[in-house]
């Protein structure tokens, strides 16, 4: 678990999020230009915010929604099933996500894949950014 634990910590920059239709076909829920940063610290907190980048003001709620994406909370890892939980503390609509989400984790150089395990053909590309010295973890 240390090296997947060593692996983790750190600050990684959104490449994509996509869902995959049932036909194939690719969708963007936060736009193909999207951008975001999930952070994990070697304390075991977390953080992930995702916005579309082409937004402008809105007053609609409704549109916010699908607009951004906001929450914090603790996160342990589980490397016999290679996932990441993380534990929602706070989100920005509250209600909008479980208090539990568990995403399979894969790594592949300086990218991450978090894949959702509800079932939903989804992916959450994160690459590290900068050459920052990776926090030791406890």
């Amino acid at each position: 678990m240390e090296n997947i634990a060593h692996q983790i910590v750190g600050t990684w920059r959104l490449v994509h999020s996509i869902h995959v239709n049932s036909d194939g076909k690719k969708e963007y829920p936060y736009g193909e230009d999207a951008v975001g940063y999930i952070y994990y610290s070697n304390s075991g907190h977390m953080a992930v915010q995702i916005s579309r980048k082409s937004r402008g003001e809105s007053e609609d709620l409704a549109r916010l929604k699908k607009d951004y994406l906001a929450y914090f909370g603790r996160y342990e890892l589980d490397t016999e099933k290679r996932v990441v939980r993380h534990f929602v503390e706070g989100q920005l609509f509250p209600g909008g996500h479980s208090d539990v989400l568990e995403r399979a984790y894969r790594f592949h150089g300086d990218l991450l894949s978090l894949t959702p395990t509800d079932g939903t053909h989804r992916e959450i590309l994160w690459q590290r950014i900068g050459n920052d010295k990776r926090e030791q973890p406890r």
